[in-house]
């Protein structure tokens, strides 16, 4: 996956400032292409486990697949944040995944963003894979 600087460095500010709870968002781009030109933060609806679990509020997701598609652009996959874990995706991100879609986790370490993996899963619930994550 190919995802423009400045959408990591929003991702990667959003995760230091949601810290120490679990931040998400959906990364948008051109349609066809595994090519990230921008994120949209969302809404984490969970709130007992917010420091290792998030789930997207399903208006935001709507929200966002709405302007996506009157912008001509497609949702790449989605994004969250480690709070003072490492970017590996957890057993609950795999067995949620959707197979199409990159995932992208950024730890964030005391509140600072620290690094950032990305996966795919092969089918719906996994297993992950690691996707080469490729700035531009």
């Amino acid at each position: 996956m190919k995802i423009a600087r400045e959408a990591l460095d929003a991702i990667r500010a959003h995760g230091a400032e949601g810290y120490p709870h679990e931040i998400c968002g959906i990364m948008i781009g051109p349609r066809g292409d595994r090519t990230v030109s921008e994120v949209k933060r969302a809404r984490n609806i969970i709130v007992e486990r917010a420091r290792d679990r998030y789930e997207i509020d399903p208006r935001d997701h709507i929200r966002i697949q709405r302007e996506a598609d009157a912008a001509g652009l497609d949702i790449v996959g989605y994004y969250h944040s480690h709070p003072d874990h490492p970017a590996q995706a957890s057993r609950f991100d795999t067995e949620r995944a959707w197979a199409g879609y990159v995932y992208l986790i950024v730890a964030v370490h005391e509140g600072e963003p620290v690094e950032a993996n990305a996966f795919v899963a092969e089918k719906d619930g996994g297993p992950f894979h690691p996707e080469p994550l490729e700035t531009i």
